[in-house]
């Protein structure tokens, strides 16, 4: 039987204006903008969520922090950032979640970059659906 399924993922990206992701870590971004990436269809812009965790004080990289944030996220497999961040590297480590660390500005073409690197994110996201967490956080540039 032929599966006729389509490839997805699904991706967020940390931004204030829905337009550029933010330049800071993802968790002080005010929102989450959320999208269905499939292998051989358009993407498909899903919601925009309200970031609604607690500001961090102090130093970054504070659990209660990343547990917020991975809750209101609970539906997507792969975080975009623009920095490695102390909970980025925990969330590689301990969680369902793939991170990825990209150095492009607009949304648009974050997105982009994720299609051409399409399989590669799939086969991480499925390693870590069958409880083989890898440490890899790809980092995609210009």
């Amino acid at each position: 039987m032929i599966n006729n399924i389509a490839k997805k993922m699904r991706v967020v990206i940390g931004s204030n204006d829905g337009k550029t992701i933010i330049p800071d870590h993802m968790g002080s971004a005010k929102y989450f903008y959320v999208y269905d990436i499939f292998k051989d269809i358009k993407p498909k812009f899903i919601e925009k969520r309200r970031n609604s965790s607690e500001e961090e004080s102090g130093e970054h990289g504070v659990l209660n922090k990343m547990k917020q944030v991975t809750e209101i996220l609970e539906d997507v497999d792969v975080l975009i950032g623009r920095k490695i961040s102390p909970n980025f590297i925990n969330i590689s480590k301990k969680t369902k979640f793939q991170p990825i660390i990209i150095e492009l500005d607009k949304i648009y073409e974050i997105i982009e970059e994720l299609m051409k690197h399409f399989i590669e994110i799939y086969d991480l996201i499925k390693q870590r659906k069958t409880c083989n967490i890898t440490w890899k956080i790809p980092k995609y540039s210009k």
